[in-house]
């Protein structure tokens, strides 16, 4: 790893824990025992480093989902598997993006628009690898497909209050509403795996 990889990493870990605006150049530094001229020398300044450190950051996150999907028995697992990563990690990415967007706009509207493309592409893939497998019909437009998956996740973690029913955790909305969703592009194959899916991923109630 070299100086600036491992600038990035130690940059990445600090403003996860300690906050994207609290986190100053100085900290950096000062943890990991380079003066201060020397990340701006190498970064510019804060936010390019920041950019850099989030980047990192949803790279991490997009390799730990793909090796939690890893062991899937076929593309239905795998994406309800990548979905469930997607909830587990919600409430962090939500409050990361929420600072970025009130702090440093123009990196926030940056790796929003990259990543989108990076997960409409992974999540083209699988459907497509769905499609090829015989579980997902073949006259769904995908591009639609993952447009409703995308918004769906938003308005679960960004508008809770206003769409889950009272007593519902948003991963438990997420799941039920996902099902419905596959249950509608799938091949008779693909709803028993629909199924078999649930039994196997669904959160459970209180009291079960």
């Amino acid at each position: 790893m070299t100086q600036k990889e491992r600038i990035v990493a130690q940059a990445m870990r600090m403003f996860v824990s300690q906050g994207i605006k609290s986190v100053r150049m100085d900290d950096i530094a000062q943890q990991l025992g380079v003066s201060k001229r020397t990340l701006y020398e190498l970064f510019g300044d804060k936010e390019s480093l920041l950019y850099l450190a989030m980047e990192h950051f949803f790279e991490c996150k997009r390799v730990e989902r793909a090796a939690a999907s890893a062991g899937a028995r076929n593309v239905l697992e795998a994406i309800f598997m990548v979905l469930g990563c997607v909830m587990d990690d919600s409430e962090l990415i939500h409050r990361l993006l929420g600072n970025l967007r009130k702090f440093y706009p123009a990196v926030h509207e940056r790796l929003l628009r990259e990543g989108s493309v990076k997960s409409r592409r992974d999540m083209q893939e699988m459907l497509e690898k769905g499609i090829a497998d015989g579980l997902f019909v073949k006259t769904i437009n995908i591009a639609l497909a993952i447009s409703v998956l995308y918004y769906t996740a938003s308005a679960i973690t960004d508008r809770k209050d206003m769409y889950l029913p009272e007593g519902m955790s948003e991963r438990e909305a997420f799941v039920q509403i996902v099902s419905t969703f596959f249950r509608g592009i799938s091949t008779a194959e693909g709803l028993r795996l629909v199924d078999d899916c649930l039994e196997r991923y669904a959160p459970a109630r209180p009291g079960n």
